[in-house]
């Protein structure tokens, strides 16, 4: 290894951790302190939560019901019914545009900005 080498391994590391701290900051930045979790279920949504009300709820899957859990301005999938439970165990999620896919039982939940009306209708969504 010759101190080109070095210098190169250095560079990608270096860069990687720009690359990587932008786009931290970008999807922090994206996110407003109004967000919605929009729930699809096969590309149709099927529900809309207020990230500000500490509640679960059930949304019937492929492969049966899929409890999602939102507190303090977080969302997950508590439980499902799927072969390794993927969408489970990938945990919180708080940032918009990340999004919680069950691909067994066809459910996504995506964080979105915007807000609810108490009827559950999306006021706006950006």
């Amino acid at each position: 290894m010759n101190k080109y080498d070095k210098y190169l391994i250095v560079f990608i590391v270096i860069s990687s951790i720009l690359m990587y701290s932008s786009m931290e900051w970008f999807v922090r930045a994206s996110t407003s302190s109004q967000t919605v979790a929009v729930v699809t279920f096969h590309d149709k949504v099927v529900l809309r939560i207020d990230m500000k009300v500490n509640k679960n709820y059930t949304v019937k899957g492929a492969l049966g019901d899929v409890i999602i859990e939102v507190s303090n301005g977080k969302v997950r999938v508590e439980k499902e019914t799927s072969p390794y439970h993927l969408c489970s165990i990938q945990g919180w999620v708080q940032y918009a545009n990340v999004p919680i896919v069950c691909l067994p039982n066809y459910i996504v939940v995506m964080i979105k900005n915007g807000t609810v009306n108490p009827d559950g209708t999306d006021v706006n969504t950006k």
